[in-house]
């Protein structure tokens, strides 16, 4: 986990700003740790909001619209969940 420390916390850090930006409540974060044939990091972030986030392809001078881009390179799978009235958007890194 160490030396995937910086991404790990770089896309943590993506995904609760994006909760907190574009929804009107809290979130929720969970880290996991997952056993299998690979052990897994997992982040979560949970909201109320229903609306699903969307990846945009930011433009030359933009700041925003990055961030989904960030996860999806630097994270090893992400996807988002509907819970209830509202979603969690989640993030996996294989520890090695």
């Amino acid at each position: 986990a160490r030396e995937r420390a910086d991404e790990i916390e770089l896309v943590a850090d993506e995904l609760i700003v994006n909760a907190l930006m574009h929804t009107d409540g809290p979130a929720i974060v969970t880290l996991r740790i997952l056993a299998g044939h690979q052990r897994r990091l997992r982040v979560e972030v949970a909201d109320r909001s229903s609306a699903l986030p969307r990846r945009r392809e930011a433009g030359e001078s933009g700041v925003s619209g990055r961030g989904l881009m960030l996860v999806d390179r630097l994270a090893d799978v992400w996807g988002v969940e509907p819970r209830g009235s509202g979603k969690c958007v989640w993030c996996e890194f294989v520890m090695g």
